[in-house]
């Protein structure tokens, strides 16, 4: 039973393998395309696109709708933040405690 159990998973590795060589290496060989009728063939693709794309125009009158200028600008400032550790990988028992800003918040005592 045992030589069985071995057997099983090297057929099945041997089968893959020859399939994997038969869709790789085998079959009809294209000869390669030469590189100036590629060239052609993609600049006048290019050139054909560009053709497409050049009587393209846009509406404009968008922006003097009276509900595009309704619109309200919802931005929130954000205030600048002290920059934080020079080398935020060092330990902490390294810190330069000059370097660290002062911008904390304070503690009230009572």
């Amino acid at each position: 039973m045992k030589l069985n159990t071995s057997i099983t998973p090297l057929i099945l590795l041997i089968v893959a393998g020859a399939s994997i060589y038969w869709y790789f290496f085998t079959g009809t060989e294209q000869p390669p395309l030469s590189a100036s009728s590629s060239k052609n063939q993609a600049q006048t693709e290019f050139q054909t696109l560009v053709g497409k794309l050049t009587p393209i125009s846009f509406d404009t009158s968008i922006f003097s709708d009276a509900r595009f200028n309704a619109l309200v600008d919802l931005m929130t400032p954000i205030a600048p933040e002290p920059a934080g550790r020079l080398d935020p990988f060092a330990s902490i028992s390294h810190v330069d405690l000059s370097s660290v800003s002062s911008s904390s918040p304070s503690v009230n005592k009572k």
